[in-house]
């Protein structure tokens, strides 16, 4: 009787491990991968590009019309509100490429300054959509840059 108990549980066991594996494999990127917050897909008003890019608290403008992969272009930013340093952060739009993060440092009282690097991509051109931030989210400025090879 214990014999056969103890049988019982042990393909019990087994069989609860198959379905668990089973169940991991075939719904994982429905439980994995769901992005904590769905990124805004409305474009913003601005380009990033020579043009300065006017904002309600800010402006921003980009040292060239396009970035091209792995060259680096300044971005300088000069705001309203104080702040120890802003963070830019651009997703692909055409391409999941992960999300590019880049600190401005403060140059001046409220201006800000970085080098946007963006890496290489299978596409010849591509559009980063994302926004420059306060590390307290005060300034939150939402932008696109286009990448072109």
């Amino acid at each position: 009787m214990k014999s056969s108990q103890h049988l019982l549980h042990r393909i019990f066991s087994v069989f609860s491990l198959f379905a668990c594996l089973w169940i991991g494999y075939f719904f994982a990127d429905s439980f994995l991968f769901v992005s904590a917050s769905e990124q805004n897909t409305v474009a913003p008003d601005c380009v990033l590009s020579t043009t300065t890019c006017n904002f309600s608290n800010a402006t921003a403008t980009l040292e060239s019309d396009t970035v091209e992969p792995l060259v680096p272009s300044t971005l300088s930013v000069n705001t309203e509100s104080e702040a120890p340093y802003l963070l830019v952060a651009l997703e692909g739009v055409e391409m999941n490429m992960g999300i590019y993060k880049l600190k401005l440092v403060k140059t001046n009282k409220n201006q800000f300054q970085g080098d946007v690097m963006l890496p290489i991509c299978m596409d010849a051109e591509m559009t980063w959509r994302g926004s420059i931030s306060s590390p307290d989210k005060s300034i939150s400025l939402p932008i696109d840059v286009r990448m072109v090879r």
